[in-house]
């Protein structure tokens, strides 16, 4: 019985290996180039100079906000979005109007918007539907005398 000796390692092979690699990292980059740029333009504002514009006006508006001290606590729990109102003094605000905008940070197409009612002095409550589990930031706008007066973000987990 004979042993056979070993083919050995040709300058070929060594550039098929390589040229081999480098395909498959390029592959791997170019897929997710695609992926990237189909998944998220990555554009907040479609009229982001005419926002920043504005800009003096949002300061003066979030002055008035802080000025009032108003806090709101934000809570969502099996399909309820619950939010706490109090002035500066740690009392209920109530006969406000408030609406809530939930949004994905991760994924576009699945904002929900609700209108809160009251249930007691202070506590503002509506039913809402999240489709997917996971973080969702909320922003809960509180207007009084027909002007929106308070505004209020949270990130919030729902669990599956």
């Amino acid at each position: 019985m004979s042993i056979a000796a070993p083919r050995p390692f040709s300058g070929r092979q060594f550039l098929a290996i390589l040229v081999s690699a480098f395909l498959v990292v390029s592959a791997a980059n170019g897929l997710m180039i695609w992926s990237a740029l189909s998944s998220w333009s990555g554009l907040v504002s479609d009229s982001a100079y005419q926002e920043g514009l504005g800009f003096d006006r949002v300061l003066a508006e979030s002055r008035a906000e802080a000025a009032l001290g108003w806090k709101a606590t934000i809570a969502y729990d099996r399909g309820r979005i619950a939010v706490q109102l109090s002035d500066a003094k740690g009392q209920p605000l109530a006969g406000m109007a408030l609406s809530a905008v939930l949004q994905r940070p991760t994924r576009e197409g699945f904002d929900r918007a609700a209108a809160l009612g009251e249930v007691a002095p202070g506590r503002y409550e509506a039913a809402i539907d999240l489709p997917l589990p996971g973080q969702w930031d909320v922003r809960v706008s509180v207007k009084s005398a027909g002007r929106t007066r308070f505004h209020a973000e949270q990130r919030i987990l729902v669990e599956p």
